[in-house]
């Protein structure tokens, strides 16, 4: 089948909430998109946070506004996207000179870090099997990981974000959502369970060659 077309059926089966395709689609366009938001993020930007953090925050609302999309074709799927990071950019520039914080203290308390975040919980999804530089490439793994998060039930979404991409303890997810601590960690191995579920369905698109 031609690329065009593959994207055509993704891009059909993601406007009808299937994540998997939109995880497929986005890291076809990975490349794209992360190049984009290099060249628009300044200098100044980029001490700040890393494009991975913009690219995480725009996969997850594509994911979620994805059955508000209109257009019909993958190019223009695409030029959505981007508007979706050219917003999040922008946003990002203008909190940054409206706060005027100082960048190193911003560093060391960002709650982003979304590589090196993706990656700490793709080692808990994978740590019996396989390392996730085995699972997925290091430059999809943004990708792979927001659109298949987005796509959970929002108790299994919201535990995961809080206790791995946020970095919180047991005891602070379960303030956080007002549960027991066993609660959260048996709500915990359920969402990874669902997480690599559906992970592993875009596997074969992102294995190493």
């Amino acid at each position: 089948m031609a690329e065009n077309e593959q994207r055509i059926i993704w891009l059909r089966q993601a406007k009808q909430g299937d994540s998997v395709a939109m995880a497929k689609l986005l890291v076809a366009y990975h490349s794209t998109i992360k190049a984009r938001a290099t060249e628009k993020m300044g200098r100044t930007l980029r001490a700040r946070m890393e494009p991975d953090d913009v690219l995480q925050e725009t996969y997850l609302q594509a994911t979620r506004q994805m059955r508000q999309f209109e257009g019909k074709d993958p190019h223009t799927f695409l030029n959505w996207v981007l508007t979706i990071l050219d917003n999040r950019i922008l946003n990002a520039t203008l909190a940054m000179h409206r706060q005027r914080r100082d960048i190193s203290r911003e560093v060391s308390q960002a709650s982003g870090m979304a590589g090196s975040s993706c990656m700490n919980l793709l080692d808990q999804l994978y740590r019996a099997s396989a390392t996730p530089s085995q699972v997925v490439r290091r430059g999809e793994a943004v990708a792979v990981l927001s659109s298949c998060l987005a796509g959970l039930s929002d108790s299994h979404a919201k535990v995961l974000q809080l206790r791995f991409l946020d970095g919180n303890s047991v005891e602070e997810v379960a303030l956080r959502m007002n549960i027991s601590k066993p609660a959260v960690v048996a709500l915990t191995g359920r969402a990874l369970k669902a997480l690599r579920k559906s992970i592993d369905c875009v596997g074969e698109l992102t294995r190493i060659d």
